[in-house]
């Protein structure tokens, strides 16, 4: 059996959308797809997260096990028989590490930057504090 490329959990996800005019995203629109829309509505999506826990090909590799992730997305679907089918079109990923941007980017033809980042994770009282820089 093979091994998965890529492993990891997604922990600590926040989480903002946005209406936006379809014209825009246009340009980004894969082959064969057209956008998918919520009660009528063109979304785009801010989403920061924590890659945790992160293997390639089973193994842990230093410096590149847990970081910062924010990206910027909006939704399609594609007609497959009588079956729709919905995916996400990433607009851009940013990520703290060179050697993760050059992997998506090269490999899977991702939109990955690599910027400084930062997060906070605090818990007050019951309130959950959140964030990503």
């Amino acid at each position: 059996m093979s091994k998965k490329f890529l492993t990891a959990e997604w922990n600590n996800l926040i989480m903002a959308n946005y209406i936006i005019n379809p014209s825009i995203l246009l340009p980004y629109l894969p082959a064969h797809t057209e956008l998918d829309y919520y009660n009528g509505q063109c979304y785009v999506s801010l989403i920061g997260f924590m890659f945790e826990q992160t293997k390639i090909l089973g193994l842990k590799i230093p410096f590149h096990v847990n970081f910062e992730e924010v990206n910027l997305r909006f939704y399609v679907k594609v007609k497959d028989g009588d079956l729709w089918k919905r995916g996400a079109v990433f607009i851009k990923e940013i990520v703290p590490k060179h050697a993760i941007t050059f992997v998506a980017n090269a490999l899977y033809r991702e939109k990955y930057v690599t910027l400084p980042m930062k997060h906070f994770y605090k818990i007050v009282g019951e309130e959950l504090q959140l964030g990503y820089h």
